[in-house]
């Protein structure tokens, strides 16, 4: 349990590098997935349509996380927006 603490010190210090790393591992998973599907199944695309179409919210759901994570940062480090309160 030390160790696991000592390797993930770094990583849950800074926040922004934890929603990257989770980020590109479910793209890996989401695309090493399709591979292994398109493996299986052969010439049949169904199979490689289904699986991309049932998993592709979690993909999504991991970008948006990111996101949301990079642009609360980008607003909480700014100051004063004007009369637009635009962030970029």
């Amino acid at each position: 349990m030390k160790t696991i603490r000592k390797f993930w010190a770094p990583v849950a210090a800074h926040p922004l590098l934890a929603r990257s790393l989770q980020l590109v591992f479910t793209l890996a998973l989401y695309a090493a997935g399709a591979y292994a599907v398109a493996l299986v199944s052969g010439d049949a695309r169904i199979p490689l349509v289904l699986y991309a179409v049932y998993f592709l919210p979690a993909v999504l759901r991991s970008w948006l996380q990111f996101y949301w994570r990079l642009r609360d940062e980008v607003k909480s480090l700014g100051g004063h927006r004007g009369k637009t309160n635009k962030a970029l």
